[in-house]
């Protein structure tokens, strides 16, 4: 560097070597070695060309050194060779370096227009816009070399300012706005030049039309400029005219020839680029001029989906501007129309998989441009969001990548947060591949593998700090990670398939639209289009991300078995969470969570119903961990959070609690269907949780009662007490209380009469308190609180003591009442307590032996429950709980089975149904055959139940006789849709077989029984 520098010195007569800023200058250059070789060279070419007023303006600058001249020919010739050669041989060229660059010219309107001024001017036209077509005066090689030149002289000062610039990331746009209104321009003096020596008179009439990048302006700095090329007739011809005649023809095709010679053939002048034809109609085998008509046929034709893709970027670029509005305005209409074609979507992902298929293996990681995270990943997925959307949202039809996101964002197709984080990545690979290209003005986008060349392209990259390429190469690496992220997230977005058709409604008549929701399977079409009309009404965030999730809503929600319903609740659920950011982002990104969505609001009216009062809820089901099952200790622990936080106050939010648990259990239900015994287990949890803390909370709110300390149990009893509860079950309970003095040492005062009923009151409010306060209308979903199966039943004591239960037990116990202590099982209250009970009636529900008397007589209550508890005009063969083979049969089968063996068969002893017929299986009481009958209908019976509440909110107390409703439940329990009458048919075949096991094992019978009158003359 010091070496060339000495010889400048030698050639100006200064001493610029020895200057230090002028050493930093160099220093800091992209290639210090080549800026001090370029600027001799240039220096030396001036001296042998005479160009005195470049070396004297240098010398000044020698005085000077921080003034912008000398600056920006050491930028320029530190980083680009073909720039370089361009000032060596036009030396002169240099002084437009002096002043301001390009890229601050007073508007981007008024710099296009002053760029095709200064190019028309270069070959000697007119630039007056008046004249429709200009007609250079410099022509053949001296008006092409006067335009190449012109050109050069452009991007040299636009490179100049470009690399010279503190944030070249923030100015990428506008370097790209200045090379495609420069490029415009020298298409403009192309057809000057040819209009020239082809058609001076203008016969025909030709406008060329950009496309791509140079279309939408973000062309880099050497890249083909796509076109294409309309013609009409001129003004001279008929007026009945609506093509050129043959010879005009052959003239506007000499003409095309001749402009992509001009622009892009070998000469003196390097050429400009290549002038790329191959978007027109039926690509490089079409023809190369159509009229209006022509290109207005074919569009609406023959076209395939990318050709749509690709006018979204067109403009006039060059030639005569009436023809070319005239084409835009034709061919704008299928461009916002054309994603309601068939496959739309999928044609344009196929696309972008073939271009990434193109890429050469050894070029995959260094391809910015067509590789996985780089450029047409950014722009694929603008341009599909804009194309599926654009034609009911005119704000986001625009051409440029970068207004694209922005609008976008603004709009809510995506989210802000990440419109510009796809800003920012696109600016920095566009930045990269402006680099890339400046050296040589060579086309490329690929990173160097060669060190050298990578070291260069990191300091041109970053102009001050760390210029490493260790910084480049995480920058880059960080960003493509980025982009693929971001184009995964939108391209491959479920919803937009959806919305690509025109199922929104909204380009429908009223009759039409109707017409069409009623063939999606909407019941009451009016109804539902007043509901899309609300969701989407308006221009807020939230109406226009309901027109981009709608047509999928629509149609995710006729695939359930209601979708009004759905349809409905979607609406209401919009209306509470339309200023919730993450209700909204989850809707216009997660196309997973809608769908899941739909399936709640179209299957389940209960899991509906619960998600209006706790919309927040929606979130989760775009979070597989927030569904996930909630072990017992953590919603305990969150319980005890609010009791030390609320104190006596903690009722409502314990409610709350209780209600979200079970509608986290709903929706895990209808969507990921995990099987009656887990639905059973977390609605149990929940349950036995919120009883609990309700029991502390009301205690709490009654410490000022004057009372002896006692200890208090709820004892859960029926399908509580299994854990197996559903969403229609009641909660069996017993209440049971002891004075704390009498479970002190032996020799404790007993309580006065007078104390002892003051504590009963006491505890009997308690229980009646827990039992108004769990049954409470408000408490979604509440529990309803039954205490019918206590000792003696309603006539009975509400709560008794412990000492009272032992008494009752030993001397008044009946043989049913040992049978529904089989279910017992402690839930709420003081631990001591409910181990004491437990002890108290182990001995009574797992005796030694069981009469012969006490088994007949739970045979005698079984059929006399199946006579007198069906209630009237109902089917045997399909009642769910107390039907043939269904709930009751097997319970009461497993529950005989528990009283005469569980006293030696320990695994016995537990309060659940079917792990109580999995220890009698491993005890060898009954084979593995007859459980897996009794098995298989206690488990589509609960089902059943289930489902039918989940449906419709309601419990059901028969299988479905509406077919309807059957369908639903079908589905929620895990049946292919249209297959209802399977569903009735394996509950009648499992019941059947489930009756003939319970005729065995429970009431004696062998199989010659007739199975439709089991009892028939064999009552004992």
């Amino acid at each position: 560097m010091r070496r060339f520098l000495g010889e400048v010195d030698e050639q100006l007569g200064t001493s610029l070597a020895s200057e230090p800023a002028v050493r930093e200058l160099f220093s800091s250059a992209v290639d210090p070695d080549a800026a001090a070789l370029g600027l001799l060279r240039v220096v030396e070419s001036a001296g042998a060309g005479g160009e005195e007023g470049l070396l004297d303006a240098l010398r000044e600058e020698s005085r000077s050194p921080s003034t912008g001249l000398l600056r920006r020919i050491v930028t320029v010739a530190g980083a680009s060779e073909a720039l370089t050669d361009h000032l060596v041989r036009h030396p002169a060229s240099a002084l437009g370096l002096q002043g301001e660059g390009t890229l601050l010219l007073d508007s981007p309107g008024a710099g296009a227009e002053a760029l095709r001024n200064l190019l028309l001017h270069a070959v000697g036209a007119d630039s007056d816009r008046d004249v429709a077509s200009p007609v250079a005066t410099r022509t053949g090689q001296d008006g092409v070399d006067a335009l190449r030149r012109a050109y050069r002289d452009e991007v040299l000062r636009l490179v100049a300012d470009d690399l010279g610039s503190a944030d070249p990331v923030q100015v990428v746009d506008e370097v790209c706005r200045v090379l495609s209104d420069l490029a415009g321009a020298a298409v403009e003096a192309a057809l000057a030049i040819a209009r020239a020596e082809l058609d001076p008179v203008a016969r025909v009439r030709m406008a060329v039309i950009a496309m791509g990048k140079c279309g939408a302006r973000e062309l880099n700095y050497v890249s083909d400029v796509d076109v294409v090329y309309v013609h009409a007739p001129g003004d001279d011809s008929p007026d009945d005219a609506v093509a050129p005649d043959d010879d005009g023809v052959k003239t506007a095709e000499d003409m095309v020839a001749r402009i992509t010679e001009i622009v892009g053939a070998a000469g003196q002048e390097p050429a400009l680029w290549e002038l790329d034809a191959a978007l027109r109609p039926e690509g490089k085998s079409g023809r190369l001029l159509r009229t209006v008509d022509e290109f207005d046929a074919y569009y609406v034709d023959v076209a395939e989906s990318w050709e749509f893709q690709a006018l979204l970027k067109s403009r006039h670029l060059a030639g005569d501007v009436y023809l070319g509005r005239e084409w835009a305005d034709r061919m704008r209409p299928h461009v916002w129309s054309a994603s309601q074609r068939d496959g739309f979507v999928e044609g344009v992902r196929a696309m972008r998989r073939r271009v990434v298929s193109l890429v050469p293996t050894q070029q995959a990681d260094a391809q910015i441009k067509l590789g996985r995270g780089g450029l047409r990943d950014v722009e694929f997925s603008a341009q599909l969001l804009q194309l599926v959307h654009g034609g009911v949202d005119e704000s986001i039809r625009v051409p440029a990548t970068l207004l694209a996101l922005s609008r976008l964002g603004e709009r809510g197709y995506i989210a802000r947060r990440d419109a510009r984080g796809l800003d920012d990545c696109y600016r920095f690979l566009r930045v990269i591949e402006h680099r890339l290209q400046i050296p040589r003005l060579l086309r490329t986008a690929v990173v160097p593998q060669l060190e050298d060349r990578r070291r260069r392209l990191a300091r041109a990259v970053y102009s001050t700090g760390d210029r490493t390429t260790a910084r480049l190469d995480r920058a880059l690496a960080d960003v493509r990670r980025r982009v693929r992220s971001f184009h995964e997230q939108i391209f491959y977005r479920p919803i937009l398939d959806a919305a690509s058709s025109d199922t929104v409604l909204t380009s429908l008549t009223a009759a039409d639209a109707r017409d069409r929701l009623s063939a999606f399977g909407y019941r009451d079409p009016k109804a539902a289009l007043t509901h899309i009309q609300a969701a989407t009404s308006g221009v807020s965030r939230a109406a226009v991300i309901h027109r981009q999730v709608l047509p999928a809503m629509l149609d995710w929600l006729a695939e359930g078995v209601n979708p009004d319903a759905g349809l409905l609740a979607f609406r209401r659920l919009g209306e509470s969470l339309r200023d919730s950011s993450w209700y909204l982002r989850l809707l216009r990104d997660s196309g997973a969570a809608v769908h899941s969505l739909a399936a709640v609001l179209s299957a389940s009216a209960y899991a509906t119903n619960l998600l209006q009062h706790v919309p927040n809820a929606v979130a989760w089901i775009d979070d597989d961990t927030a569904l996930a099952p909630r072990a017992g200790d953590t919603i305990a622990r969150e319980a005890r959070t609010l009791l030390s936080r609320h104190g006596a106050q903690a009722l409502r939010p314990l409610r709350a609690l209780h209600g979200r648990e079970v509608l986290r259990t709903a929706l895990t239900d209808v969507l990921e269907q995990p099987g009656v015994d887990a639905t059973a287990a977390a609605l149990s949890r929940s349950a036995d949780v919120y009883l609990d803390a309700l029991v502390s909370a009301l205690r709490l709110s009654m410490d000022g009662d004057d009372v002896p300390s006692y200890e208090f149990a709820v004892i859960a009893m029926g399908r509580l007490g299994g854990a197996e509860i559903g969403y229609f079950s009641d909660a069996d309970v017993m209440f049971a209380y002891r004075p704390v003095g009498e479970a002190s040492a032996a020799g404790a005062a007993p309580l006065t009469p007078e104390a002892s009923s003051t504590l009963a009151a006491h505890v009997k409010r308690l229980a009646l308190a827990l039992t108004k306060e769990a049954s409470r209308p408000d408490a979604l979903p509440g529990i309803v609180v039954d205490s019918d199966l206590r000792p003696e039943g309603r006539s009975g004591p509400l709560v008794r003591s412990l000492e009272s239960y032992g008494s009752y037990y030993a001397k008044w116990s009946e043989p049913w009442e040992a049978q529904a202590l089989l279910r017992a099982r402690p839930v709420a209250g003081d631990a001591a307590l409910c181990d004491e009970f437990v002890t108290l009636i182990d001995e009574l529900r797992y005796p030694e032996s069981v009469p012969d008397r006490s088994v007949r007589q739970m045979r005698k209550l079984k059929a006399r429950m199946e006579a007198e508890r069906l209630p009237r005009g109902a089917d045997r063969s399909t009642h769910l709980k107390l039907g043939r083979g269904s709930l009751s049969d097997v319970e009461w089968t497993v529950q005989l089975l528990q009283l005469t063996h569980a006293h030696r068969v320990p695994a016995l002893r537990t309060t659940s149904t079917l792990p109580a017929l999995a220890a009698a299986v491993d005890a060898d009481l009954i084979d593995e055959s007859d459980a897996a009958v009794l098995r298989e209908a206690w488990l589509l019976a609960s089902g059943l139940r289930s489902a039918a509440m989940l449906f419709r909110g309601r419990t059901a107390a028969s299988l479905p006789a509406d077919l309807f409703e059957l369908e639903a439940c079908a589905r929620l329990l895990g049946y292919p849709a249209g297959q209802s009458r399977e569903l009735a048919e394996d509950y009648r075949s499992a019941t059947r077989r489930a009756r003939r096991v319970v005729e065995r094992l429970f009431f004696g019978f062998d199989d010659t029984a007739d199975a439709d009158d089991p009892w028939a003359g064999r009552h004992d």
